[in-house]
């Protein structure tokens, strides 16, 4: 959602008068820059734009309202190679098993897309423990830049993810045998100070203006 929100920003920012800092996090993992370890260290956010299920963990801890959360888009996970690179052909379940069994190396993030793909997609694939161990989960950062620089054949990340990366191809969603749809919703933190700035913001994202960029990024409206 961010490639969403980042342009965005201009034009919310013009009809409302609310200034926004943008700030890009994974919504879990292990990494200190993930929000539940950021909100743990008491930092400071007005809107949580995340994973829709991983909102459940801080309506629980109290940190979010849970009044306030909303749905926003739907996601899906798509594939990259570098630039330059033939894109293979994954439009079967069975070009796609193959496509990944040849790899050499894979990347993923460790968000949503990535620990779907390793803990349930090759099983649903009936991949064998040699494709698991080519994976690579990269934190923090973009999976594209990864398989931009030569780290990784093959990248694993949210469509709209990867198409704010530059320097590699998306050769598509994977197939639907395979694919999930992960939902990414808005919650406002407990301890915002602009709880009514947060609200309008929040009703922004489910309007016409940014349902039309969700779509230019890759997302489909909720």
């Amino acid at each position: 959602m961010y490639p969403v929100i980042e342009s965005l920003k201009q034009d919310y920012q013009q009809q409302s008068g609310d200034s926004i800092e943008l700030e890009a996090a994974p919504s879990m993992g292990d990494t200190p820059q993930a929000i539940p370890h950021r909100l743990k260290r008491h930092e400071s956010a007005d809107v949580l734009v995340m994973v829709d299920y991983a909102i459940k963990p801080l309506e629980q801890a109290k940190w979010v309202d849970s009044a306030s959360h909303q749905v926003l888009a739907h996601s899906y996970i798509a594939m990259a190679v570098k630039q330059g690179t033939t894109p293979p052909d994954i439009s079967t379940v069975a070009k796609f098993k193959q496509v990944l069994t040849s790899a050499s190396s894979i990347a993923v993030s460790d968000s949503a897309s990535g620990k779907y793909i390793q803990s349930k997609m090759l099983d649903k694939l009936q991949l064998n423990p040699k494709t698991a161990a080519k994976i690579t989960v990269i934190p923090a950062t973009p999976v594209g830049e990864a398989v931009a620089q030569g780290k990784a054949e093959l990248g694993f990340q949210q469509n709209s993810e990867l198409k704010a990366v530059k320097g590699i191809t998306i050769v598509g969603l994977i197939p639907p045998a395979a694919q999930q749809d992960t939902l990414y919703g808005a919650v406002i933190t407990r301890s915002s100070q602009q709880q009514q700035a947060a609200a309008k913001f929040v009703k922004y994202l489910q309007s016409d203006k940014a349902h039309s960029v969700m779509q230019e990024k890759g997302l489909t409206p909720y």
